[in-house]
C-alpha cells in the first residue's frame, strides 16, 4: 500500500485522496505563549489541492474547541488564508487531547 501511495503521489492517483494538515507545536518562548496550530495559508492549500489531495477542514473540525484563535495566515490579509491556534493555557495534556481529537482521520 505505501509503494502504490508513493508512486501515485506525483499524478494524485489515489483511492481515497490523503487529507491533509499542516500542524504545529509552538512551544512556549519569551515572544510566544505555548500553543497548537493549524495553518491553512493559501499557498499551502493550493499545494495539497493541486496534488489530488483534500485539504482538513479547520473552521468546522476545531470549531468547537475552548479558546481557539483565527487570524489571517498573513496580517490584514484575508485572501492569505487562515491560521487556527489553540492556546494550551499551562494544560498542555488537555489541549493536545482536543487538538488531535479534531485532527482524527488525518
Amino acid at each position: 500500500a505505501t509503494q502504490t501511495s508513493y508512486a501515485h503521489a506525483p499524478s494524485g492517483k489515489w483511492a481515497t485522496p490523503p487529507l491533509v494538515a499542516w500542524i504545529t507545536y509552538n512551544a512556549k518562548s519569551a515572544w510566544s505563549a505555548e500553543s497548537f496550530e493549524v495553518s491553512q495559508a493559501l499557498y499551502k492549500t493550493i499545494i495539497v489541492t493541486n496534488v489530488g489531495a483534500t485539504n482538513f477542514n479547520a473552521s468546522t473540525a476545531l470549531a468547537g474547541i475552548a479558546g481557539l484563535q483565527v487570524k489571517d495566515a498573513v496580517t490584514f490579509k484575508p485572501a492569505s488564508g487562515k491560521t487556527y491556534t489553540i492556546p494550551t493555557n499551562d494544560d498542555k495534556a488537555a489541549a493536545a487531547e482536543a487538538f488531535f481529537k479534531a485532527l482524527e482521520g488525518v
